[in-house]
C-alpha cells in the first residue's frame, strides 16, 4: 500500500509538471539550457518595478539578460558550480529562505497574539505600576526586638509624611540612600499579596499606610500608571523571546505532522518535511524563480570577480596598454603638479629626499624612499606623493601655482619644498587611475561578452517572447 501511495504521489507530480510546462513556454535557451517564459518575466519585472515610467521595455532589458545568462552559461563551464564552497553557501541560504515556505508562517504569530492576550488579561485591567517606596528589611526568623525596632521606624516615616515632609527628606532623616527611592514598575503577581494589596489600593501621587509583608515593613508610593499597549507595541520583545525559544522548531515539527497526514500516511514527520521541501520550487513558482535567481546571482558574482573585476584591478601590464592606447581620452580641465610634497625639520632633510628620487619617476619615488629611508628619519621628515589640482594641498597651491598662503607645517617642521613637475595633461595611468580602471573594467566586460556571445549560442523564440506579460 505504501509503494502505491509513492507511485501515485510520483504520478501525480508529473502529471502537474507536464501541465506547467504547457502553460509556462520555453522563451529561449542559452548554450541548451531553457529559459521559461515565467523566469524572464520575473527578473524583467523584478529589476523594472521601481523605474519610472518610460523605463526599460523588453526589448531594451532582453539582451542585458542574455549576458547575463551568458556569463552563468560560462560559470557553469568552468565548474564554478562544483565547487564545495558554493554548494555549501547555496544549500545553508536555500535553507534560510526555505524556512518560511515550510513551516505555517501563522503558527508564530498566533503563539506570539496568544502570549500577548495572556499577558493583556493579567495586566491589562491594571497596567504597569510606576512605584518608589521605603522599606525597614527584616529577615526571616528576626528577633522580636529587631521587628519591633523596624515597625517603629516605618510607623515614624509615616508620621513625618503626614507632617507634610516629602518622601526624600524622610528617607534621608532615616538615613536612606536616594538610590533606594529610585522608581520602578510591577504588575498583578509580581510582588507579594501585601505589597500588591497596598499598591493597587493607591490613586497616582498617593502613599500608603505602613504594612508588613515577608520582606519587612513598607510605606509604598505610586508615582504614575502605564497602560498595558497594543499587539504590535509588544509584538518585538514577543517575537524575541519566542526565538529564543526556538519557537520555529516547534513550528517545523507541527508541520511536520500535518504535512505527514497530508501525504497519506507511511511518512515521518521529518521525511514528510524534506519531501516537502524537495517539492517547493515547484510547489511555489514564486520561490523556484528566487532560488533560480540567487542560484544564477551566485554563479556571476564568482565568473565576474574571476574574469573581470579582479583583472582590472590587478592587471597593471593590462591597465597601462589601455592608457597608452586611449591616452587622449583622458584630460585635465586645469594643470596638474605631479610630485611630492616634502615637510622636513631641517633643510638637510629634504636635500636628502630629493637626492634620493633624482632621475627616478613619481611612480617609483615612494619605493625608493622606503628602500632609502632610516626608519629612526621618519619622524623628521613627511613626504606626500601623488597629483595635485588647485585646492588640493595648500603648499602646492602656493609652491606649484602661486596661490593662497601654504598650509601648517607640523609640530617641529620648519622647511617645505616640491620635488616634481607641473602637467597638462596625465604622463601615467596613475595620474588618472580611478578613471582608467573604471574605464578598463567597462572595456574587459565588453570583450568577454562579446566572446561569451560567439562561444556559446541563443535561441529566441519570437512568438513566445510576444507573450512576455500578456497572457493570461
Amino acid at each position: 500500500m505504501k509503494k502505491l501511495k509513492n507511485i501515485f504521489l510520483s504520478l501525480l507530480l508529473l502529471s502537474s509538471s507536464a501541465l506547467a510546462q504547457v502553460s509556462d513556454p520555453v522563451l529561449m535557451t542559452v548554450n541548451g539550457k531553457e529559459v521559461r517564459r515565467s523566469e524572464f518575466e520575473y527578473a524583467f519585472n523584478k529589476n523594472n518595478s521601481n523605474l519610472v515610467e518610460g523605463g526599460q521595455t523588453i526589448e531594451e532589458y532582453l539582451p542585458m539578460y542574455i549576458d547575463f545568462k551568458l556569463k552563468v552559461a560560462e560559470a557553469e563551464a568552468l565548474g564554478l558550480d562544483t565547487i564545495a564552497s558554493f554548494k555549501d553557501e547555496y544549500k545553508r541560504d536555500r535553507a534560510q529562505m526555505a524556512e518560511d515556505y515550510l513551516i505555517d508562517p501563522n503558527f508564530v504569530e498566533k503563539e506570539a497574539y496568544r502570549i500577548y492576550a495572556k499577558d493583556s488579561a493579567t495586566i491589562g485591567k491594571d497596567g504597569f505600576l510606576n512605584l518608589s517606596h521605603i522599606v525597614f528589611v527584616v529577615k526571616q526568623k528576626e528577633d522580636k526586638a529587631a521587628v519591633a525596632l523596624a515597625k517603629a521606624r516605618i510607623d515614624s516615616v509615616y508620621t513625618m509624611l503626614q507632617a507634610g515632609k516629602t518622601f526624600e527628606e524622610t528617607a534621608r532623616k532615616f538615613g536612606i540612600p536616594a538610590r533606594a527611592l529610585e522608581p520602578f514598575e510591577i504588575i498583578r503577581g509580581q510582588a507579594y499579596p501585601e505589597f500588591e494589596a497596598a499598591a493597587f489600593a493607591l490613586a497616582d501621587g498617593e502613599y500608603s499606610k505602613p504594612f508588613e509583608s515577608p520582606a519587612g515593613f513598607h510605606v509604598v508610593r505610586r508615582l504614575s500608571t502605564r497602560p498595558f499597549g497594543s499587539f504590535e507595541e509588544y509584538k518585538p520583545a514577543i517575537m524575541n523571546m519566542l526565538e529564543q525559544q526556538n519557537i520555529r522548531e516547534r513550528a517545523r515539527q507541527i508541520r511536520g505532522q500535518q504535512l505527514a497526514e497530508e501525504f497519506g500516511g507511511g511518512l515521518t514527520p521529518s521525511q514528510a518535511l524534506a519531501l516537502e521541501d524537495s517539492l517547493l520550487e515547484s510547489k511555489y513558482p514564486e520561490f523556484g524563480n528566487l532560488m533560480r535567481e540567487y542560484y544564477d546571482g551566485l554563479l556571476f558574482f564568482e565568473v565576474s570577480t574571476q574574469e573581470v573585476w579582479n583583472k582590472a584591478q590587478s592587471d597593471v601590464a593590462g591597465i597601462e596598454k589601455f592608457f597608452k592606447k586611449n591616452k587622449k581620452k583622458y584630460k585635465f580641465e586645469t594643470p596638474r603638479f605631479r610630485g611630492a610634497v616634502i615637510q622636513a625639520t631641517t633643510q638637510q632633510n629634504i636635500d636628502n629626499i630629493k637626492s634620493m628620487v633624482a632621475g627616478k619617476s613619481v611612480s617609483e619615488y615612494k619605493s625608493v624612499i622606503d628602500a632609502n629611508l632610516p626608519k629612526d628619519s621618519m619622524k623628521n621628515v613627511r613626504v606626500e606623493i601623488g597629483v595635485f589640482a588647485v585646492g588640493d594641498n595648500a603648499w602646492v597651491d602656493k609652491l606649484a601655482f602661486g596661490q593662497g598662503d601654504g598650509g601648517k607645517l607640523r609640530k617641529g617642521f620648519t622647511v617645505v619644498e616640491l620635488e616634481g613637475r607641473i602637467i597638462k595633461a596625465p604622463e601615467s595611468y596613475l595620474d588618472v587611475k580611478g578613471v582608467v580602471t573604471n574605464d578598463y573594467q567597462k572595456y574587459l566586460e565588453e570583450q568577454w561578452v562579446k566572446s561569451l556571445r560567439k562561444k556559446y549560442k541563443v535561441k529566441i523564440d519570437k512568438e513566445v517572447l510576444k507573450t512576455v506579460n500578456n497572457h493570461d
